[in-house]
């Protein structure tokens, strides 16, 4: 769309023919997305207080699975869009971005497979003891339960870390964005060691949510207005 104005002979344009593709969001913006994923991630923490965590097959169990898919669905959308967030410009920034990227992506996609799996199992179960012998099951595949279960469905949040503190090296983002996402990840792991119900596990994911709540918020910024103007004869 080109805006035209004039007074006498001067004339002045503006042109804002690219200027909405440049800076409109695309179908879910940095900002929601950065925060949606770690909220789900809470969210389903929070909806298996009423099983006290446990394997339950029942509605509580069904609905934080379901949350849960949702969220790490989320993660995985993220890793495709670190490079445009951060174009990296050196070698070692190169080699971090692709690591993150692809460990982000390839450990969501591990707890994508393990949660459609506790789903299938708490929709095909008629107690914990029959959802306990699914889980089993699949763990007795080679490889399976590292992959599924163990560190192949961690590391997501190492790829989080090595992504954060990028943005802060590059500017794209601040220190205090990375060190929110690193803290919420060690608190959870720690948390992890003492059970999952601990009282630190939601603490480092509530750092988790905040510190890429705020990175999401830094990294989205609009594009700034291009302008251009074409001056009339008399160079008013």
């Amino acid at each position: 769309m080109n805006l035209t104005s004039s007074t006498g002979p001067a004339r002045t344009r503006i042109d804002t023919g690219d200027l909405a593709a440049d800076s409109a969001p695309g179908p879910l913006s940095d900002r929601v997305l950065f925060t949606a994923a770690p909220a789900l991630f809470l969210g389903g923490w929070l909806l298996m207080r009423p099983i006290d965590g446990q394997s339950e097959p029942g509605g509580w169990w069904t609905a934080a699975h379901a949350v849960w898919l949702a969220g790490f669905v989320l993660f995985a959308a993220m890793g495709p869009r670190f490079g445009r967030i951060v174009g990296a410009r050196t070698t070692g920034q190169r080699i971090a971005l692709t690591a993150s990227t692809v460990i982000v992506v390839v450990s969501s996609l591990a707890n994508i497979v393990q949660l459609v799996i506790d789903l299938v199992g708490g929709f095909t179960s008629a107690n914990s003891a029959e959802l306990k012998n699914v889980f089993s099951e699949v763990k007795d595949i080679p490889g399976a339960e590292a992959l599924i279960y163990g560190v192949g469905a961690q590391l997501v949040f190492v790829g989080l870390i090595v992504f954060a503190v990028l943005a802060a090296v590059v500017r794209r983002a601040t220190p205090g964005s990375a060190a929110l996402v690193t803290a919420g990840t060690v608190v959870m792991a720690v948390g992890m060691g003492f059970g999952r119900n601990h009282w630190t596990v939601p603490l480092g994911m509530v750092c988790l949510l905040a510190g890429l709540a705020l990175l999401g918020r830094e990294v989205e910024r609009p594009a700034a207005p291009a302008r251009r103007r074409d001056r009339g004869p008399s160079g008013a």
